[in-house]
């Protein structure tokens, strides 16, 4: 008993040194990188929270990693600009970007102001961490919870995202800690479980609307698997079983759900408003969804009724949410953009942000933990897998294709299959004493040097399976480049001595504010000549994804090879009098074509 305890504790020593390792890689990053491009934007909605005690300048994303992000700096004296409408236009909602950015430059302070918000994510990244640790103990014991832990806390996407103050780290915490308090609770649905639970889904509907559609079908699927075994173990009929769990869940239900509307409606303040207050024309809104008629026909009762609502803001984050997935979004994939997406789009962006000896891994915990499922019906142990396979599954519906950020969430998941797989593997060791510790020990050494030699550039990592040039299959986003390279660019501009220059940059920045050389903005086909710098996302994309007409715009600079490049980011180049194009191939065009 004491050895056994004495393994324990040091099993939890190495996960809390893992832990740590984590969150000093994280907040190293912090002074590395100027700001990724929605980060105003959620500090602002955040800081209205807090300051004003409303949530009405953008709802469609819930208030609780808005809250965290905005809550160093507003511990630190600053508060809430004059708000305005983007463009001055009312119908185009408030200009978020313009305003957290004056947030963030306020006192000339923007690197301190821009760290204080992104520490407000490092709880979320704690969270994860505990949950992937004690799921991962539940199923496979300390040891093998410290390996999940080590898999999980040395992903560069995952360290790259929880470096940001954006809202998916709140979603990566939560909706895995749903899916665990739900397990816990199927086994022994008591009131302390319940209230967990409760929680745990409030604080994944606190956490990010239009992702959290995801959790609902996960549950179903996680209690389909726990029924059939159930039935295959206790030889009991079906009505007989319903009528048993029936009287064991119903209170701990009613307790759960409590729990779950009450922390919800603490998250937008205990709001109450009229529906009229919320939509301006509701009737008017509710026949215009995209519901079955029946349902619509509800909501249409609803919105004559007018009734106030608790927590108004979640129901108009929703409505909103609702009509998006119809929405023709650009994404971007092989070089090609396309309104709407591709079903696969997900499975790509996982082989190209995810290290290739961790997808094979997790593919392998995935096949083994189902298989056992089948022969043994170990509910538990299937759960992570079936997890992964609804999301993935759902994910092909998804016509909102923009970043594997969507569906961060899956990692902590893969981690606890990936360590199942090692110990399944480890097992083998009798049949090939020296190919098992040599394979694993590559893959896992190999993520764990991939990713020190990664540092600081968690953001912009892709697997080789991107190949050499992930430009040509990923640009959108935060995956590759979320504008987050400014400061390396100013040291690549004073390293070359320019002191003025042409700038296409994909950022949210204010770069009149970011100590840049005297500039002007280069227009899409608009030849200049001197110094230029622009990143590759306008080198393939022209004006923007969202600008089909100017796709082209800057593939005139493709000709000339650059003189720097920050990170694959940004190239610089410069331009002759006369713009001849520079002999040989560039970098932006290999075939020197």
């Amino acid at each position: 008993m004491h050895e056994g305890n004495t393994s324990s504790r040091y099993a939890r020593l190495a996960a809390l040194g893992l832990v740590l390792i984590g969150v000093v890689r994280i907040v190293a990053t912090y002074h590395d990188f100027s700001q990724s491009y929605d980060e105003p934007a959620h500090i602002a909605c955040g800081m209205e929270w807090l300051e004003k005690g409303t949530f009405q300048m953008e709802p469609q994303h819930p208030p609780l990693p808005r809250v965290m992000v905005a809550l160093g700096p507003y511990l630190a004296g600053l508060r809430l600009p004059e708000l305005k409408f983007a463009d001055d236009n009312k119908a185009e909602g408030y200009d978020l970007f313009g305003t957290g950015n004056k947030i963030l430059y306020a006192r000339g302070e923007y690197r301190r102001n821009l760290t204080l918000a992104r520490i407000g994510t490092l709880p979320f990244f704690l969270l994860t961490a505990w949950v992937t640790f004690f799921w991962a103990r539940s199923l496979l014991g300390d040891w093998y919870a410290v390996l999940a832990l080590f898999l999980l806390t040395t992903l560069p996407t995952i360290l790259g995202y929880c470096s940001l103050a954006y809202v998916d780290p709140s979603l990566l915490a939560f909706l895995p800690a749903a899916l665990f308090a739900w397990i816990r609770w199927l086994e022994s649905p008591g009131w302390g479980r319940s209230v967990i639970l409760g929680t745990a889904v409030a604080g994944t509907l606190l956490s990010n609307t239009p992702w959290m559609v995801y959790l609902p079908p996960c549950a179903a699927a996680i209690l389909a698997c726990r029924w059939w075994a159930w039935r295959s173990e206790s030889k009991i009929s079906l009505p007989g079983e319903c009528r048993a769990a029936l009287r064991r869940w119903t209170r701990p239900s009613l307790v759960a759900l409590l729990t779950l509307c009450f922390v919800v409606w603490g998250g937008y303040r205990f709001s109450v408003r009229p529906l009229n207050q919320v939509f301006e024309h509701p009737l008017q809104s509710a026949q215009h969804l995209h519901l079955p008629s029946p349902l619509k026909a509800v909501a249409v009762k609803v919105a004559e009724l007018n009734p106030r609502l608790p927590a108004a803001e979640f129901f108009e984050g929703l409505y909103k949410t609702v009509g998006e997935n119809s929405k023709l979004y650009p994404s971007y994939l092989f070089g090609k953009v396309r309104r709407g997406g591709w079903w696969y789009f997900y499975f790509f962006m996982l082989a190209f942000k995810t290290p290739p000896g961790f997808q094979l891994l997790a593919l392998v915990g995935t096949v083994r933990a189902l298989r056992c499922f089948w022969n043994g019906r170990d509910w538990r142990l299937a759960a992570p897998a079936v997890c992964v396979l609804v999301i993935l599954a759902l994910s092909t519906l998804v016509r909102v294709n923009f970043s594997v950020r969507h569906i961060l969430f899956l990692y902590p998941l893969l981690a606890i299959l990936a360590a199942f797989a090692c110990r399944e593997i480890w097992a083998l060791r009798s049949r090939w004493p020296r190919l098992v510790p040599v394979a694993l020990g590559i893959v896992l050494v190999g993520q764990g040097v991939s990713t020190a030699w990664t540092h600081p550039n968690y953001l912009s990592y892709t697997s080789l399976f991107a190949g050499s040039r992930p430009d040509e299959r990923l640009l959108l986003d935060a995956d590759f480049d979320g504008g987050q390279y400014i400061f390396k660019l100013k040291q690549v501009l004073a390293e070359h001595k320019v002191d003025h220059l042409r700038l296409r940059l994909f950022t949210s920045a204010d770069l009149t504010q970011m100590n840049l050389p005297p500039f002007e903005v280069l227009a899409p086909y608009e030849h200049a000549t001197g110094w230029i710098a622009v990143s590759v996302y306008n080198l393939r994309l022209g004006g923007g994804a969202w600008h089909p007409e100017s796709l082209d715009g800057y593939a005139w600079l493709n000709a000339y090879k650059p003189v720097a490049s920050v990170d694959k980011t940004i190239r610089l180049f410069y331009i002759p009098e006369g713009g001849a194009p520079l002999s040989g191939p560039s970098e932006s065009n290999p075939a020197g074509k």
